[in-house]
C-alpha cells in the first residue's frame, strides 16, 4: 500500500501559482518554488514531473479560480448590467491590489502563449468558457435594454473581455496613470443604448 504523501497539495500548488505569478515561468528556479512551497527537491519531483507540469497544474489553478470569481460576479443579485458592472468592479480590485502582480493569464501569454503549445490549449479553452459566461450576461443585458443591441452579444463580450484584461496587463506599469474606474465608466456608457446612462 503506497504511503500518502506527507504534504497538502492545494497549499503546494497555491505556493507554486504565487511564485509563477509573480515571477514569471522562466524566471522561476527550481530553488525559488522549494523555498516557497517549503518541500524538498526530490518531493517536487515525485509530485510534479518537473517545472512545467508543476507550473501549468498552478496555471489551471488560477484558471479555475478566476473563472469561478467571474462566475460567482455575473450571477450574483441585481439586473444582468448590474452584474457586469460586478465583474468589472472584480477587475479593478486586481488592478488596485498591492502586490500589481497583473493578471496570470495575461503574463502567461505575454511570455509563453506564442511557443509553448500546451499553455495555448489552456489558455484557449479558459479564453472560450469565460467568453461564454460574459456573453450569457450581456444578451441578458440587451433584452433588458441596459446594453446596446445593434452589435452582437459576442462581439460586446470580445470587446469588454478584452479592456478587462487589458487592465490587468496595463496595471502593472502604468499604475500610477491608469484610471480603471474612468475606462470602466467610459467603455460601458460606449456600450448602454442612448439615454441609459
Amino acid at each position: 500500500m503506497a504511503r500518502p504523501r506527507e504534504f497538502d497539495m492545494d497549499q503546494a500548488l497555491d505556493a507554486a501559482m504565487s511564485t509563477f505569478w509573480a515571477q514569471g515561468y522562466e524566471a522561476t528556479s527550481m530553488t525559488d518554488l522549494v523555498e516557497a512551497t517549503g518541500l524538498q527537491k526530490g518531493s517536487l519531483y515525485k509530485a510534479f514531473d518537473d517545472k512545467h507540469d508543476l507550473f501549468m497544474k498552478s496555471l489551471s489553478r488560477y484558471l479555475d479560480g478566476a473563472y469561478t470569481a467571474m462566475k460567482i460576479a455575473l450571477s450574483e443579485g441585481g439586473t444582468p448590467g448590474q452584474r457586469l458592472h460586478a465583474w468589472f468592479q472584480s477587475v479593478i480590485l486586481m488592478c488596485r491590489g498591492e502586490s500589481q502582480r497583473g493578471c496570470m493569464a495575461m503574463n502567461t501569454s505575454c511570455e509563453l502563449g506564442s511557443h509553448d503549445d500546451q499553455v495555448s490549449a489552456l489558455l484557449k479553452q479558459h479564453h472560450a468558457r469565460a467568453s461564454d459566461l460574459l456573453t450569457e450576461t450581456i444578451a441578458s443585458a440587451q433584452q433588458a435594454g441596459e446594453l446596446r443591441d445593434d452589435i452582437s452579444a459576442a462581439q460586446l463580450s470580445q470587446i469588454l473581455f478584452t479592456l478587462g484584461a487589458g487592465l490587468l496587463g496595463t496595471s502593472k506599469v502604468l499604475q500610477d496613470d491608469l484610471d480603471p474606474e474612468q475606462l470602466v465608466a467610459s467603455a460601458l456608457t460606449i456600450v448602454s443604448p442612448p439615454g441609459a446612462v
